[in-house]
């Protein structure tokens, strides 16, 4: 086989060079092209912009969510020790750092059934995790926060209370006290729309990264926080506010 002149032969792989290079950063990829003539040669390294218009598709990997139990307070007094803890859970949802991305999106439902079926559980009791999600799907990338959503008291629609609720007629979220006392519990936001939003802590870091195949256990703590608050008609009183960590493993 007859060799071709050396102009033209790198001429021809400047070519293809260039070529692959347009395919490339079609895509916002990095171009990484040779010339390489008599054992010596020049590499040349373009980081294209803008950012990619067509990125590989995103991997996925798993999570399983629990609510972990507090230990009743034995040596406290009937009238400030908790017996149960009862929440009712309608939502657990995921934030993304890069909201605007369509392979992560902003808000991600890791417990779609409480959407149908809301989920009442006791945060004391016992020191048995809660189970609320098992190998729930969860696109590859960065997140930093646990977002909890509640029901709400509805006192005109006592028909819609869950099968299991303990906190009386009129209420989905509360404390029942050694006494006999139902207090009510308070969340962030509207009474509405209760919720509770909880910042993910890892190794230190203020953000989880879900690799492709991994599997992550988040495991989120609530407790009533005491919390003094005036009331025109009653001046102050002392009210319960429900607040929380986030923690994962892998």
């Amino acid at each position: 086989m007859r060799c071709l002149p050396r102009s033209i032969r790198n001429t021809f792989l400047s070519a293809v060079v260039v070529l692959a290079c347009l395919a490339l950063t079609s895509c916002g990829t990095t171009c990484v092209a040779g010339v390489f003539a008599n054992g010596t040669g020049v590499v040349l390294v373009k980081n294209s912009t803008p950012p990619p218009a067509c990125p590989l598709p995103t991997g996925m990997g798993m999570m399983n969510v629990a609510a972990g139990k507090s230990q009743i307070c034995e040596l406290c007094t009937a009238s400030s020790r908790a017996q149960h803890i009862f929440v009712t859970l309608k939502s657990i949802q995921l934030h993304s750092v890069f909201p605007d991305s369509p392979n992560n999106p902003q808000w991600l439902e890791l417990a779609p059934q409480l959407l149908r079926e809301p989920r009442q559980i006791d945060l004391l009791f016992d020191s048995t995790p809660e189970i609320l999600a098992q190998s729930a799907s969860v696109p590859a990338g960065t997140y930093r926060e646990l977002l909890l959503q509640f029901l709400p008291d509805t006192p005109d629609d006592p028909d819609a209370l869950p099968a299991e609720h303990s906190c009386g007629q009129n209420r989905r979220n509360c404390m029942l006290m050694a006494d006999g006392r139902v207090e009510e519990l308070h969340f962030t936001g509207n009474s509405d729309s209760p919720e509770l939003l909880l910042p993910l802590r890892y190794n230190g870091s203020s953000a989880l990264a879900v690799v492709p195949g991994s599997t992550v256990d988040l495991r989120f703590t609530l407790q009533p926080q005491q919390v003094s608050a005036a009331s025109p008609s009653e001046g102050w009183q002392i009210h319960y506010v429900l607040v929380g960590s986030a923690s994962v493993s892998r």
